[in-house]
């Protein structure tokens, strides 16, 4: 779908929490330790401990190509997020001021469907990208923002993990590798998560492709107690090769409260074009239904 992107855009050496040590005069902040046991049971109570999600947010979206006029549409918008696992996700955006819809997007995990009402248009399909659209905005799926979202805990059935700790004069991290395996049980680099060493947070999350390509770098900041629930209260998913990044500042949120599917129900309205990602001819969506 296509609004949930940075205004900010990094480079690549500001990707990384960085925690520079300075002589100062006082004693640096004493670094936490763990073990990968431990920073593993935190990211799987983390994710057990949320079935739904029901979140106000301001929606920041950039573009990490000279095709910066596709910005303009799509800035400052604020944003609601609708979760339920396994997989359902709903992203709804206004406009700012006037607050007409800027996009729609859900999807049940396998396949999604987006309105962009400014272009009359409705977009089905699966949520791996097989063609990638020219406006790169319209790259993105809900998928991606989901994989940020919820992030998962290694699977011990069919992933490895390892620890690296990542700590020098100027860096202190903890740093998960975790390794997925192929069709012909080769190992490869599946996600990296990185926790800040001086709170043993989850600071930023890479996900890698089979061969090894970065596809999302999601960051992490601000997390806060909802009750018993720990959430960030800014999240940052930067997708190189689709171009765009996407910044979601979390304004208000509410977990595990009861939502039915109809919540996840997107049809195209009367008159718009309905398009398959992949095919090169739009139709109009029948009259009526």
């Amino acid at each position: 779908m296509c609004v949930l992107v940075g205004t900010l855009v990094f480079s690549t050496s500001c990707l990384v929490r960085r925690r520079r040590i300075e002589q100062t005069g006082r004693p640096p902040a004493p670094l936490l330790t763990a073990g990968l046991d431990q920073l593993a049971e935190t990211i799987k109570q983390r994710y057990e401990a949320i079935e739904t999600l029901s979140a106000t947010v301001d929606l920041e979206p950039s573009i990490l190509s000279p095709s910066k006029s596709e910005i303009a549409e799509y800035k400052d918008v604020r944003g609601f997020i609708l979760f339920r696992k396994s997989a359902w996700i709903r992203v709804i955006a206004q406009y700012p001021v006037v607050r007409g819809t800027a996009f729609d997007m859900v999807s049940d995990g396998a396949t999604f469907r987006l309105l962009l009402p400014s272009r009359n248009l409705f977009l089905t399909g699966l949520n791996a990208i097989a063609k990638p659209s020219p406006r790169k905005l319209e790259n993105l799926r809900p998928q991606h923002l989901l994989d940020a979202l919820l992030v998962r805990p290694p699977d011990p059935s069919t992933e490895e993990a390892v620890l690296e700790n990542w700590t020098d004069a100027t860096h202190a991290s903890y740093i998960v590798h975790i390794l997925g395996r192929d069709s012909a049980g080769r190992l490869h680099l599946a996600r990296r998560l990185w926790f800040d060493r001086a709170s043993l947070e989850l600071v930023r999350q890479q996900v890698f492709n089979g061969g090894g390509d970065l596809v999302t770098d999601a960051r992490y900041e601000g997390w806060e107690r909802h009750g018993g629930i720990m959430f960030p209260a800014l999240l940052i998913i930067s997708r190189p090769q689709d171009e765009y990044e996407l910044s979601i500042h979390f304004l208000k949120t509410g977990f595990n409260e009861p939502m039915g599917e109809e919540k996840f129900d997107l049809q195209p309205p009367p008159g718009v074009k309905v398009q398959k990602v992949g095919e090169e001819e739009a139709q109009p969506a029948p009259r009526g239904r």
